[in-house]
């Protein structure tokens, strides 16, 4: 009889200590986000910023918007307490709430991919109205997105397989799945260079099928972390885990038994209502996680009528994608267990909580976005100017990473705050301010898209983001939820002050030394000017902490 640890790499049982596993996840998604900008700088080669690009990105958004919301663990936040639900009830009950639960999401995934590949050109329409109907980036996004719409049903399985594996924590195959994927795409950008396929049509096609090869390998990675969990829905005459059929001795395979009769009869045994209230349960941690993604679509959506613009944004975006994981990872990993359990003892303590997170959010938000802002063009210099990628492709993108960058500690804080708000159990508070900030974004979109062009797009949703935090914040304080005292506002205009230090120091040195004309001096300049402002920002950051204690004494 194989152990816990023999049957997956990692288990219930498993001795591993928790720090090294959460090592282990560490190391996995530092590699992941690494690989990740290693295949957008590598998009960026083959596809330029041009009008095979925009096609491509319009095509992908859906596919992408699936995977931020699927595929990087928002669901898990109403699944796995579910399992842990049903575990306790004993039997199967777990591997048929499972079991249920993919066969809805999925299905519910694959009849939408269905509708979007028959009504491609209507979707592709919304999602990109500046391209012409008849026009080549029209055409070419309705033929990659009706490729990469396939994708959505594939992160939805991947889904429920990484929930049931990271329930058993088994995490080491479930964190290694993003690498997967991109090292999917990467061999077939390899395969595009190779044959010399640059800013073509089939190269924009090749990578939305890369898209969906890229959901097959997570899907492959999550069933095999899942393998042999309590929960994992097999296959065969055991996938819906009824008593019968985990107690009858195995006998061969006979139609009438095992044949559609059987499967009718287990999936009537399924407990859909519970899986109904799992998709149910998930859906404001899935618009919580959306909200930077849906605001790009819209940016993106009224910026479409410039050509370059819907891809230059989706590069700037992926940028931003670095530091909002890790403001969003410190809040699902530290900032949610804690306030539940301030909740489940009645503990105020979970304001102060939620107060500190927000400040360990600006702290690490606030230099991001300046450095961003300040150094917009030479990151995107080094990372993606190359092959089709060329000087003009940098000032477009880096033009829009510097807008973008301003709302990035509203939207790193709309996170703590989101996740603040489902401890207080104010989910639908929460849930209406989010929607009303997209509302603002289509607003504001309209109105400023026309005067200022895709600046004008981007600079929406850094309004929306800003937006929703003042409410956010006035909604929390309101109800007792975060505390607003004198330490907080003083500690985040010092990290405020200490940031803004730092930019004008940083600008300051860009300024003065001119950029180098080879690729590797560029780079090595961009470190430099990066670990300037790391000092910068240190410093002032001890002489803030010591400022503080001093008044607090």
């Amino acid at each position: 009889m194989s152990s816990p640890v023999q049957a997956g790499s990692e288990g219930p049982g498993a001795t591993t200590p928790i720090a090294a596993r959460t090592s282990m996840v560490a190391a996995a998604t530092l590699a992941s986000r690494v690989l990740g900008f290693v295949r957008d700088a590598a998009t960026a080669a083959i596809l330029g910023v041009g009008p095979v690009a925009d096609a491509l990105t319009a095509a992908l958004s859906l596919p992408l918007l699936a995977r931020r919301l699927l595929a990087e663990g928002a669901f898990n936040l109403a699944f796995i307490p579910a399992l842990v639900r049903a575990e306790r009830a004993g039997g199967p009950a777990a591997r048929r709430l499972a079991g249920a639960t993919l066969v809805l999401l999925a299905g519910v995934l694959l009849a939408l991919a269905l509708l979007a590949v028959a009504f491609m050109p209507q979707l592709i329409r919304l999602l990109a109205p500046g391209f012409q109907p008849d026009g080549d980036r029209a055409d070419v996004a309705i033929l990659c997105g009706r490729v990469a719409v396939l994708y959505l049903p594939l992160a939805g399985l991947a889904a429920i397989y990484g929930g049931i594996a990271n329930n058993a924590q088994r995490v080491l195959l479930a964190a290694l799945a993003p690498l997967a994927a991109n090292l999917t795409v990467l061999a077939a950008i390899f395969v595009l260079l190779l044959r010399g396929l640059v800013a073509s049509d089939v190269a924009a096609f090749a990578i939305a099928g890369a898209t969906v090869a890229a959901g097959v390998s997570q899907w492959a990675l999550m069933m095999a972390a899942a393998r042999g969990c309590p929960a994992a829905p097999a296959l065969g005459r055991r996938a819906f885990g009824t008593h019968a059929a985990d107690a009858a001795p195995r006998r061969p395979f006979h139609p009438a038994a095992h044949g559609m009769p059987a499967l009718r009869a287990g999936l009537a045994a399924l407990p859909w209502r519970a899986a109904w209230a799992v998709l149910r349960a998930a859906s404001p941690a899935l618009l919580f996680a959306g909200l930077s993604q849906f605001r790009i679509i819209i940016a993106a959506a009224f910026a479409s009528g410039t050509e370059g613009a819907v891809a230059a944004l989706n590069y700037a975006q992926r940028m931003m994608d670095l530091p909002l994981g890790l403001v969003g990872a410190s809040a699902g990993a530290v900032l949610v267990p804690l306030l539940a359990r301030h909740a489940a003892e009645k503990s105020r303590a979970g304001a102060e909580a939620a107060s500190n997170a927000m400040l360990t959010a600006l702290a690490f938000a606030l230099p991001a976005a300046i450095g961003l802002a300040v150094l917009a063009h030479p990151i995107v210099v080094v990372l993606f100017q190359r092959g089709a990628f060329d000087a003009e492709d940098s000032r477009l993108t880096a033009t829009l990473l510097a807008v973008l960058a301003i709302a990035l500690p509203a939207q790193g804080l709309e996170r703590i705050l989101s996740a603040t708000a489902a401890a207080a159990g104010l989910v639908r508070g929460a849930e209406r301010i989010a929607l009303a900030s997209l509302a603002l974004c289509l607003a504001a979109a309209a109105l400023a898209t026309p005067l200022a062009g895709p600046v004008g797009a981007a600079a929406s949703v850094g309004l929306s983001a800003f937006a929703s935090l003042v409410v956010f914040t006035a909604l929390l304080a309101w109800r007792g939820a975060l505390s607003l005292d004198r330490r907080v506002v003083a500690t985040a205009a010092g990290l405020l002050g200490a940031a803004l230090l730092m930019g004008a120091a940083v600008g300051t040195s860009a300024a003065c030394w001119a950029a180098p004309a080879s690729e590797l001096a560029r780079a090595g300049r961009l470190a430099v000017l990066v670990g300037l402002g790391v000092v910068v920002y240190g410093a002032c950051g001890l002489l803030l902490k010591r400022l503080i204690r001093r008044l607090a004494a």
